[in-house]
């Protein structure tokens, strides 16, 4: 399979802006974006578990991130029909390229990324 690459939504000031959360094409390869800047703390990740089970989601630790980058993955576990929002920090999460990617434990884990 392939991982998914998410496009981030820039969400209009004083306005709806309609998203769509993203299933991954393969819950092993999960989740791929890059951020809208190098260096942008004003992206937020949305996550919800669509299963009737508790699944779990890791926002990965980087491969080739910066001097403050984390060493270990953020993982945590969603109850059936849970969603929660992630306010993504680029020098702890991201690679150097921007990239960030997110593993969910199934298929029924959606994500969107807004900034």
């Amino acid at each position: 399979m392939a991982v998914k690459e998410l496009k981030p939504v820039k969400a209009a000031v004083n306005a709806l802006t309609k998203i769509e959360l993203e299933a991954a094409t393969s819950a092993s390869d999960g989740f791929v974006f890059k951020l809208p800047r190098v260096s942008d703390e004003y992206v937020v990740v949305i996550i919800e578990n669509t299963d009737t089970a508790t699944k779990t989601v890791s926002i990965k630790a980087p491969t080739d991130g910066s001097y403050a980058a984390v060493s270990s993955d953020l993982t945590e576990s969603l109850a059936a029909g849970e969603k929660r929002i992630f306010r993504l920090e680029s020098a702890r999460y991201a690679n150097r390229d921007g990239s960030v990617k997110i593993v969910p434990a199934a298929t029924t884990v959606k994500v969107a990324v807004l900034y």
